[in-house]
């Protein structure tokens, strides 16, 4: 054989070896991402149709209460980037209630504080109610329970 006869043979098989590597390479990686993404179930996450996930813990939709407020309708979501706590307060005292602040404290199934949200209750007079809209940057949708209580 010529020399750039067993040159260019050279070349082929090392272009060869080069993509049979970068396929194996892609496959490692996609099994590994699998994997990781089977290995941490979340227990009380539905995912919706356009990749919203949404908590279903009872728990977390059972209402709370709060010096006359009730909290309760909880919906906690995470999307794009943001989980996002939302729900209904309700006065159920015989008094207007002023701007109320909160910490809403978010628990996993095992008592353990994932994080302390702080928000706002807009005033209330009695009987009213509004809505709470919390967001935070980071995924708690697996959250199990929470405990609302006036940030002092």
């Amino acid at each position: 054989m010529k020399r750039k006869e067993k040159r260019m043979i050279l070349i082929i098989i090392i272009v060869g070896i080069l993509i049979i590597g970068g396929i194996l390479l892609l496959k490692g990686n996609r099994k590994d991402k699998e994997t990781t993404g089977n290995e941490v179930t979340e227990k009380y996450v539905e995912v919706l149709e356009d990749g919203t996930k949404l908590n279903v813990s009872n728990k977390l939709k059972e209402t709370k209460k709060l010096e006359g407020l009730e909290i309760s309708n909880i919906e906690l979501t995470h999307r794009e980037g943001v989980s996002r706590v939302i729900g209904t307060v309700i006065n159920n005292t015989n008094e207007s209630k002023g701007l109320t602040p909160i910490v809403l404290t978010l628990y996993d199934d095992k008592g353990n504080e994932l994080e302390r949200l702080e928000g706002l209750i807009e005033p209330l007079e009695a009987g009213g109610s509004a809505e709470i809209n919390i967001g935070v940057s980071k995924d708690y949708a697996n959250a199990y329970d929470f405990k609302v209580e006036r940030n002092k």
